[in-house]
């Protein structure tokens, strides 16, 4: 099961009281300040964390014209400017301007995806170390990508979800978290 940590938050974004979605609110909100907070991108991490076995979690990004989603290394950088790519410790896929899909590879990697992504499936292999990510409303691979420790093999492999960049519009809709069935 999946949950938002609020303590990871950018202070724009806004978690619901039952720690499954998120949205952009536009405001800098006034929030305790912590070394696992992100502060310049709009990030938040799950509460869970993994460093072993198989995982899988679905999110549905709804009619966001932006957003990304996830794989992060605990270690990841979380103060100041970031790039999201494997050497950094993300292995992550996203939209950007509600037109082009890409996987933020160390150059960026273009998707090619038929229609609108509604809802992403994100699988962790652990021991094989591989994370493909699915549409998950009708099972095509999006994009697979080799998960090797960025540094140190230490530390947990975390769920990581993006409203998008701070520079783009805020919207109403919701990223979820979507319970298996």
């Amino acid at each position: 099961d999946v949950t938002l940590d609020t303590d990871t938050a950018h202070p724009r974004l806004e978690i619901s009281a039952h720690e499954k979605s998120l949205r952009d609110t536009g405001v800098i909100r006034h929030v305790p300040s912590n070394a696992k907070r992100f502060d310049s991108h709009l990030f938040v991490l799950a509460k869970e964390g993994y460093t072993s076995g198989k995982h899988y979690w679905e999110a549905s990004v709804g009619r966001r014209r932006s957003w990304a989603l996830g794989i992060a290394q605990e270690s990841v950088t979380r103060k100041g400017p970031l790039t999201l790519s494997p050497q950094n410790g993300f292995w992550a896929i996203g939209l950007a301007d509600g037109r082009d899909y890409w996987a933020y590879t160390d150059r960026w990697t273009p998707l090619s995806v038929n229609g609108k992504l509604q809802l992403i499936g994100i699988f962790l292999d652990i021991p094989a170390k591989w994370g493909p990510f699915y549409d998950a409303l009708n099972g095509a691979a999006l994009y697979t990508f080799s998960i090797v420790s960025a540094g140190s093999q230490e530390g947990k492999f975390i769920p990581l979800f993006s409203t998008g960049p701070a520079t783009s519009w805020p919207s109403a809709d919701y990223l979820r978290i979507v319970d298996e069935e």
